[in-house]
């Protein structure tokens, strides 16, 4: 496998996405798509550092299972390149590794890739100034941070050298300080979160089958879903059956009671009419009786 360091990225836009990827996850893929489209880069690389000096190592994964577990979530993308180009060049600061780059890669176009949570702390960073000389940089927005009537060091700093929105495609190719905050979509998910809800940590997770373990999770959702649909729709199907099968025979019942009972009412009034037609025989039987009345006379 070709090494990024032995590759010709001459005039390529490259976006350089910085962090410890404890875990990475799908928000990670999300915002790296979006910036691919905004900022029309070329690819995008995830640099996994290897301790972040800002950050414990209490739940911090070896560098190893971070970059396979990375390597995982963003295989389906091909311009996503996963990296740990900063421990093959020995930088422990952001500041070093875009000097080092900038060295092996003169005629690249890079930008540094951050949330607004990084952008609000990068003052406490080793030569955060320069950082800002260094290389162009765009921001992801990040849920608790987006307030306009907020502004941390580095934005104070920097205002005049921000760029408008609708100029994000140029920041790539923009000299230096030149940063804009982009409009992504707002990720809930978090490297915190995941670690909370899996309990991953160091001293359980030392190889790569915890980072198997994770990306199974997924399959069971739709296990339980599928689950779900197919107990339905029986169920449904029963409700129907009983409602049709109990109606049908009522209104049979219904209609043969009142044929049942017409019927015999009818018979009845036949029946009055046969008593009445006696009753003319008998008016009739009496006019003899007197036609002999007049006989006698």
């Amino acid at each position: 496998m070709i090494s990024l360091l032995d590759t010709n990225f001459s005039g390529r836009r490259i976006g350089l996405f910085g962090g410890s990827f404890n875990p990475a996850h799908e928000g990670h893929v999300a915002m790296s798509l979006y910036a691919i489209k905004r900022l029309h880069l070329d690819q995008i690389w995830w640099v996994v550092s290897p301790q972040n000096p800002l950050k414990t190592r209490d739940e911090m994964q070896s560098l190893a299972t971070r970059v396979a577990r990375a390597k995982v979530i963003a295989a389906p993308h091909k311009k996503i390149i996963v990296t740990d180009i900063e421990d093959v060049l020995q930088t422990r600061f952001t500041i070093d590794l875009l000097r080092a780059l900038k060295r092996k890669f003169p005629r690249t176009n890079f930008v540094w890739l951050m949330g607004q949570d990084n952008l609000a702390t990068i003052h406490l960073w080793k030569s955060w100034r320069k950082i800002f000389s260094e290389v162009p940089i765009a921001v992801f927005l990040r849920s608790g941070y987006s307030d306009p009537r907020v502004r941390g060091v580095a934005e104070a700093t920097f205002a005049k050298a921000k760029m408008p929105l609708a100029s994000a495609k140029d920041v790539v190719v923009s000299k230096s300080p030149a940063w804009v905050v982009l409009d992504n979509v707002l990720n809930p998910v978090s490297a915190s979160q995941i670690r909370q809800q899996s309990k991953f940590t160091s001293s359980t997770n030392s190889s790569n089958e915890g980072v198997i373990k994770m990306v199974v999770k997924k399959p069971a959702a739709k296990k339980t879903a599928a689950k779900k649909t197919v107990a339905k729709k029986p169920a449904a199907k029963k409700a129907v059956a009983k409602k049709t099968a109990v109606k049908k025979p009522a209104a049979r019942k219904a209609v043969a009671k009142k044929t049942a009972v017409k019927k015999p009412a009818a018979k009845k009034a036949v029946a009055k009419k046969a008593t009445v037609k006696k009753a003319v025989k008998k008016t009739v039987a009496k006019k003899p009786a007197a036609k002999k009345v007049a006989k006698k006379k």
